[in-house]
């Protein structure tokens, strides 16, 4: 452990097992006690638990807490928050410890993403940052005026006064035509404005210097992802997750905690979502122990890697402390090396230190995590590729999904039969086997003419594929066609894994294969305006949502789609995908249509 000296004359030692009035009720004992007039004070501290907070001058370890008198004086609620977070031991460990942790987890990492994450790819502001953007003053005039330092209050007060000049913009105004027949109540006009700025962030290039680093990441076998940004980051770098928005969506919706995206605070693609002012936080507190119960589960199965995030960040906070609510001192214990927060250094020759770490919560819990110090956030990403696992994650999820219909049906029409795979060829009287592992195996047992049509409509969207192309072309097609000779099947994704990428190459080819191809049109089915098609896809994915989704599903095929705009097309499919062709509701024919269009534009040519 590093010592250090601390040198203030207004140093006091607080013993943290006793509470006082100041700390309303945090430490239940003892009163406080203070040593005052100490000129000079000596603690064998490491450096890296003081600023636990947004202060440098409080600091804990054992059961001390180090603070300076001022902040006693001034900002009670300072040493409140980071009384919270107090640092009770530290105990340093080496990378080859930390990935034998990892890599006897059964369940794979979750990523909970912060505000620090999208910043560190696209430079995107901080919240202040983005209240600043559209905030008519200074929110250092907002501040003086509330006489409070609440970014809540103040998001609250600007929407306001974003709101008043909307409504005295000129009638002829674009910004004002296109969303005063959406607006609902005070902060709409605010959310636009955000919205439509991080959807434009959303087209920027990830910087050249993180290409490394993004591809491993991209890589990585991890379970699913968490997250309180707005902007799609986490979409565009997990295209194949299905993204759940706001906590009404997450709560009432069917999860399967594998290849799914968490946005508990909203998405911009949806502005009404955006947790944004003190309305929102009440509604979003209101709802929480529903969604607190939903991520229990997910912290004690998974670990929880949080990036882009301070230990001490407010909404951070609010989510330990109500898991830790919920488990006694002896459950706690489940939670052991499954916390790892990365705190990103800014010295560009620091190398990454791994340390575990008790941390004291409200009810004197002692929380255990792993804090990984490091300046880069490849080091990160490196460590947590040693986690392996044969089944992409989404892939895995329509495993349980399918496993989960099955079971909640109550007249299964076929018998259903598990095999372990050493099993699988040997029974050829079951009617349906379901097995996790290489899919060719069970390809071996039920012959690729069994594909269904919904198989490969789902199989074009990821970026991943087992089935064996070639297969699938001689054998599935075949068999898809005959039964439904003019269906909507996906089919340029096959011919570019066998390296047909063109009308030239297509014709005469070796396999024999000589479907009439779809291109552009082919995917059009309904009447829309020429205004419609000018569109982008943005606007139309905003625009057609709930019950007329349909209509986006429809009018797509008719827009120009550029190359950067297939992750968010594909994230929009991914979306609405069980609701037509798992449910097949009455317009699952444009889905599939859609669906092929993506594939054309993806895999095909003009």
């Amino acid at each position: 452990m590093e010592s250090a000296a601390i040198h203030s004359s207004g140093v006091h030692e607080v013993d943290s097992g006793i509470p006082m009035t100041l700390f309303k009720g945090f430490f239940e004992s003892r009163c406080i006690s203070c040593k005052e007039g100490a000129s000079e004070f000596l603690f064998t501290l490491p450096k890296e638990v003081k600023a636990l907070y947004r202060y440098q001058t409080i600091a804990a370890i054992g059961t001390k807490v180090l603070c300076d008198s001022r902040l006693l004086q001034e900002d009670s609620e300072a040493v409140i928050r980071m009384a919270e977070v107090c640092v009770l031991k530290i105990k340093n460990m080496n990378k080859d410890e930390f990935i034998n942790i990892l890599k006897n987890k059964k369940g794979a990492p979750f990523l909970f993403l912060g505000s620090g994450f999208s910043r560190h790819y696209l430079d995107t502001p901080q919240w202040d940052g983005i209240l600043q953007m559209f905030a008519p003053y200074k929110l250092a005039q907002y501040y003086s005026k509330l006489n409070t330092n609440s970014l809540i209050k103040v998001a609250t007060e600007i929407a306001k006064d974003v709101t008043d000049e909307f409504w005295n913009l000129d009638e002829s105004d674009e910004f004002k035509k296109a969303v005063q027949d959406r607006i609902t109540d005070a902060s709409s006009v605010l959310k636009f404005k955000i919205s439509e700025y991080l959807r434009k962030q959303s087209l920027r290039d990830f910087p050249e210097e993180y290409e490394e680093e993004i591809h491993i990441l991209e890589k990585l076998s991890i379970d699913g992802i968490i997250t309180t940004n707005w902007d799609d980051t986490a979409e565009r770098l997990f295209p194949q997750f299905t993204p759940y928005i706001g906590q009404e969506q997450l709560i009432f919706s069917s999860t399967y905690s594998v290849g799914e995206i968490y946005k508990i605070h909203g998405s911009y693609r949806e502005p009404k979502s955006l947790v944004l002012t003190e309305d929102d936080y009440d509604n979003f507190s209101k709802k929480y122990p529903y969604l607190a119960a939903k991520l229990i589960t997910i912290f004690i199965e998974h670990p929880v890697v949080f990036l882009g995030y301070s230990i001490s960040d407010s909404n951070i906070q609010e989510i330990l402390q109500s898991i830790v609510a919920c488990l006694d001192n002896a459950n706690i214990q489940k939670l052991q090396d499954n916390l790892i927060f990365v705190e990103w250094i800014a010295e560009e020759d620091y190398a990454i230190t791994i340390e575990r770490q008790d941390i004291m919560m409200a009810n004197k819990v002692n929380l255990p995590v792993i804090k990984i110090k490091t300046h880069s956030f490849k080091e990160v990403y490196e460590l947590l590729q040693y986690y392996e696992r044969s089944i992409p994650a989404n892939v895995l999820r329509e495993y349980k999904k399918q496993f989960f219909e099955i079971v909640q049906s109550e007249k299964p029409e076929k018998q259903i039969y598990v095999l372990p795979s050493t099993e699988v060829d040997k029974d050829k009287t079951i009617q349906v086997v379901y097995g996790f592992g290489a899919i060719n195996k069970f390809r071996s047992a039920v012959g690729y003419r069994g594909i269904q049509a919904v198989e490969l409509l789902k199989d074009v969207l990821s970026e991943n594929t087992d089935l064996n192309a070639e297969q699938v072309l001689t054998d599935a097609y075949p068999q898809l066609t005959k039964t439904s000779p003019k269906a909507f099947i996906p089919i340029y994704k096959y011919l570019s894994k066998v390296g047909i990428n063109s009308d030239q190459n297509y014709s005469g080819n070796k396999l024999g294969v000589n479907y009439t191809l779809r291109k552009g049109c082919d995917f059009q089915s309904y009447s829309f305006s020429e205004d419609e098609k000018t569109c982008s896809l943005q606007e139309v994915i905003e625009k057609y949502s709930g019950k007329d989704v349909w209509k986006a599903v429809a009018l797509i095929p008719y827009l120009n789609i550029k190359e950067e705009e297939l992750p968010i097309l594909g994230n929009f499919i991914n979306k609405n995908f069980n609701e037509f062709l798992i449910k097949h509701n009455n317009y699952s024919t444009y889905m599939r249509k859609l669906i092929c269009f993506y594939d054309w534009k993806k895999y095909g040519w003009e």
